[in-house]
């Protein structure tokens, strides 16, 4: 193993400690008083750098911060990226680089696989239609239920069926089909 290969991967595995710095920040919001703290202020020292520019471009969704996920998975991504080109030698970065970004969009689109089941669920067993979860649940999903509902001209729990049924679809195209394919490709190349 060369010293490059080392240095990349101790690098990625201070990132991924860094991860686990952003996931117990994150954690800590449950627990009233914990950022007051030595850890929590030195978490928040950490972690603030980061999470600041990201909070100024995405905002809360239905009342969620969602920028720790984002950190999360922008720091993974980069630890992921120095795995792969210190475990290729270096010999191909731009496979790396697509590798990485296609395990990124698969992230998302589970995501959204994920919370279009759960709001399907909560639909058909007729969870509290009030309770602060569902609601949430209910208004991040809105944003890709309600292009759906216009199209197919249906009801709102009817679109997210079919929201869920494209999401598993367009989630397996890619993931088993479209990327492998790519990622074939640019090996030969």
């Amino acid at each position: 193993m060369h010293l490059a290969e080392i240095l990349v991967n101790d690098l990625a595995f201070v990132l991924d400690i860094y991860a686990l710095c952003i996931l117990a920040w994150a954690l800590m919001s449950f627990f009233p008083g914990a950022y007051a703290t030595p850890v929590g202020h030195l978490l928040d020292d950490l972690v603030m750098p980061v999470i600041r520019p990201i909070r100024r471009v995405l905002p809360s969704i239905a009342g969620l911060d969602f920028s720790p996920l984002l950190a999360l998975v922008l720091v993974y991504a980069v630890a992921e990226l120095l795995q792969q080109l210190a475990g290729q030698g270096f010999a191909d970065p731009v496979a790396a680089v697509f590798s990485v970004v296609f395990e990124f969009i698969e992230v998302v689109v589970l995501v959204i696989l994920v919370l279009l089941l759960v709001r399907v669920l909560i639909t058909f067993i007729h969870v509290d239609p009030w309770h602060p979860f569902v609601m949430s649940i209910r208004r991040i999903t809105d944003s890709f239920i309600h292009p759906i509902q216009r199209l197919a001209g249906v009801q709102p729990d009817m679109a997210a069926v079919i929201g869920l049924v494209a999401a598993v679809v367009v989630y397996i195209a890619l993931a088993q089909l479209l990327f492998p394919t790519i990622l074939r490709g640019l090996n030969q190349v």
